[in-house]
């Protein structure tokens, strides 16, 4: 009797998708941290914010810094699915956030672009595993 069949090495070796959307958004979200933290003022033009003395500059580097910089980085050293959701979630807000503002007073394509923005990231961490 012959010994039962092995899947196929392809079949052990094959990437799994939802895993490297969830990888790939957090890095995009450790990166927007990163860019906050490193260069806020540089974040602050981005997202078409002035900083205001100390406070200002210290605001940006928080928010848009350590905040995006410790979601993601949880994300991808935990590996762990509610991480990635979580990180998702916040990314989802953000845009949803942003398309009530663009209804509510109107949004140029400056306004929606960044929407899309946040909403592709959201879908890359909250894509199923």
């Amino acid at each position: 009797m012959a010994p039962p069949a092995r899947p196929s090495l392809a079949a052990e070796e094959r990437l799994e998708i939802g895993p490297v959307l969830h990888h790939l958004g957090a890095l995009i979200t450790l990166g927007m941290g990163g860019l906050g933290l490193l260069f806020p003022r540089a974040a602050a033009r981005l997202t078409a914010l002035e900083p205001l003395g100390r406070l200002g500059a210290s605001e940006i580097r928080a928010t848009y810094g350590g905040l995006f910089a410790a979601l993601g980085l949880f994300a991808l050293a935990t590996r762990d699915e509610v991480a990635f959701m979580m990180a998702g979630a916040a990314w989802l807000g953000a845009a949803a956030a942003r398309v009530g503002d663009a209804f509510l007073k109107g949004g140029g394509w400056d306004v929606w672009r960044a929407a899309i923005f946040e909403a592709a990231v959201a879908l890359l961490l909250l894509a199923p595993a």
